[in-house]
C-alpha cells in the first residue's frame, strides 16, 4: 500500500457474490473490531470501502498511481458505513453540538452537521445539528435519543415519531402522581348537657 502500486483481488460481498476488482487501495482502517481498506476502482472512478477479511487472491500489477485528496482514510470508512443502505432512513434534528451527538450516536452510524445559528437566537444555548443516519431496525432509536436530555424534532420516518410517542406513554404510565395526601379533620367534643338531679325519694 506503500508503494502505491495497483492491486487485483477477489472480493466477496455481504450477500455472497464475489467479483474481481482492479484497485488502488491507499488506506487501512480498522474499526468496531474489523480492519477495511479504502481504495479507487480505475474503471468506475469511484472511491470505496471493502472489508480486508473479504479480500482474496491479492495480486500486485505493474504501474503506479496517485491517492485521492480529501477526507482522510477513516473518516473515508466512518462515512461509508454511515450512507450503507440500509431498511430505515433516519433524518432528525437536535438541539445540541455534533460531538454532543456522537456521544450517542457515534460516526460509524450518523452523520451529524451543524446547522448555522440564527442572529436572533440565544447565545446561552446550543445550536441545532442535522442527524442522518441509517439503520436496519428502529426500536432502539427512541431512548436513545431521550437519554441526552436535549430537545430534538423527528423529520422522518413517521414509524419513529411514533415510537417515541409510544415510549412517552410507557414513561408517564410508569410514573403516575401521587394522590394528595388525605387529611381527617379531628374530632371536637361538645358540651356535654345535663339535666337537674333528680333526688331518689319517692312521694
Amino acid at each position: 500500500m506503500n508503494h502505491r502500486r495497483p492491486i487485483a483481488a477477489r472480493y466477496t460481498a455481504a450477500d455472497g457474490r464475489r467479483s474481481e476488482r482492479t484497485l488502488h487501495p491507499h488506506g487501512l482502517v480498522a474499526h468496531a473490531g474489523r480492519w477495511y481498506v479504502t481504495a479507487s476502482d480505475p474503471t468506475t472512478g469511484q472511491d470505496r470501502t471493502f472489508r480486508l477479511d473479504r479480500i482474496t487472491d491479492v495480486r500486485t500489477l505493474p504501474g503506479s498511481f496517485e491517492p485521492p485528496t480529501g477526507p482522510d482514510p477513516a473518516n473515508r470508512v466512518l462515512t461509508s458505513l454511515a450512507t450503507a443502505p440500509y431498511r430505515h432512513r433516519v433524518t432528525l434534528y437536535v438541539q445540541a453540538t455534533a460531538d454532543h451527538v456522537h456521544t450517542r450516536l457515534p460516526p460509524g452510524i450518523a452523520i451529524v452537521e451543524e446547522l448555522p445559528t440564527p442572529d436572533d437566537a440565544d447565545r446561552q444555548a446550543d445550536g441545532w445539528s442535522r442527524v442522518d443516519l441509517r439503520v436496519d431496525r428502529l426500536d432502539w432509536l427512541p431512548a436513545t435519543l431521550a437519554s441526552p436530555d436535549r430537545p430534538f424534532s423527528i423529520e422522518r420516518p413517521a414509524e419513529l415519531r411514533e415510537l417515541v410517542e409510544a415510549l412517552a406513554e410507557r414513561l408517564a404510565r410508569s410514573a403516575p402522581p401521587e394522590p394528595a395526601p388525605r387529611v381527617t379533620a379531628p374530632r371536637m367534643a361538645g358540651p356535654r348537657m345535663t339535666g337537674p338531679r333528680r333526688s331518689g325519694i319517692r312521694r
